[in-house]
């Protein structure tokens, strides 16, 4: 998508009084990191500002939303029609799947709807879109967009926006991290971001029941393809048994991928509902972004997700099928 779209989307921001940002269920840093960075920014310019979230919101990641506590509205579809906006700004997300339970509304004022994306693919209906595949994480986009509103970076601002980037990067370890990266991290460095304070916040301030989901999750590590394919899962007893809520799950699909035969990495978490949460993650060579495209789901050419109907051995054995056949 051109630089003519996010030209575009800052003057439709321009032009509004009010904007309701959205982005995805489940939300990471990258996620709530762009939508407070578009808000303190549009928020600076006058706007009347709300940051729409999709409960649960994971615990370590409020001091992000506490940028702007009186802007956050918790969404209920009961409750849609007292969203009043000019605008509705979708980060960080351009699938219907991801976005529910606000789909509907979205799809219903989609002449009103704005994107700013990363992500290879999607389906929501929009007034305008800007997807850059390219950028590591959705914050770079944020970033640009508020040089296009011609907008100096305040400390909180570049907090926010770092939050995201360190995140989507895996601190700057991923092989989507390119020179322009650094030079987004450089800017946000510039007006104040402190990398030390994002590390304690993000990955020095997670519960207990963390360590203890960990720990069973490890325990359920199985692998296949000649130790290629690590699976790694967890079942709705393992999560209640630690005491811990689902977005704990983040950031365990990691762990299998320091073994050096790993190519990929599928982590599985049971819902409430009985159905089955697949992460994926690849080093190089295997297109997990395909393999969940195959299931509804989507993200990245390295790091994707998608969601099966239970059992859980039943979802692994699908899963380790479909990615055996991207094996090179």
């Amino acid at each position: 998508m051109s630089d003519s779209a996010l030209i575009a989307i800052a003057k439709a921001l321009k032009s509004a009084r009010s904007v309701a940002i959205f982005t995805h269920a489940r939300p990471d840093p990258d996620a709530i990191g762009s939508q407070v960075g578009a808000g303190l920014m549009l928020s600076a310019m006058g706007k009347k500002v709300s940051i729409v979230c999709l409960p649960p919101i994971p615990e370590p990641l409020q001091f992000l939303l506490d940028m702007l506590p009186d802007s956050i509205v918790h969404f209920a579809a009961s409750q849609a029609d007292a969203i009043s906006c000019d605008c509705l700004l979708v980060v960080d997300t351009s699938a219907r799947q991801q976005l529910e339970p606000a789909t509907a509304f979205l799809e219903s004022r989609a002449g009103q709807v704005l994107i700013l994306d990363h992500h290879i693919s999607g389906d929501l209906s929009h007034a305008l879109l800007y997807r850059d595949t390219s950028a590591a994480a959705c914050v770079q986009l944020v970033t640009e967009l508020g040089t296009a509103l011609g907008m100096t970076l305040t400390r909180a601002m570049a907090t926010a926006l770092l939050a995201g980037l360190v995140a989507d990067t895996g601190w700057f370890r991923f092989d989507s991290v390119t020179p322009r990266t650094h030079e987004v991290a450089a800017q946000l460095l510039s007006a104040g971001a402190s990398p030390s304070e994002l590390w304690n916040r993000l990955m020095q301030s997670e519960r207990k029941s963390k360590l203890v989901l960990l720990s069973r999750a490890v325990g359920h590590i199985a692998f296949f393809a000649q130790d290629r394919i690590a699976v790694m899962e967890l079942s709705r007893a393992d999560i209640a048994q630690a005491q811990a809520q689902a977005w704990e799950t983040e950031g365990l699909i990691d762990i299998p991928m320091m073994v050096g035969s790993v190519v990929s990495s599928i982590f599985l978490s049971e819902t409430p509902e009985g159905r089955v949460r697949a992460s994926l993650r690849s080093k190089h060579t295997v297109d997990v972004h395909a393999v969940c495209h195959e299931f509804g789901g989507g993200g990245h050419a390295r790091a994707a997700g998608c969601r099966l109907p239970g059992p859980l051995s039943s979802a692994r054995e699908i899963l380790v099928k479909a990615v055996e056949r991207k094996l090179p």
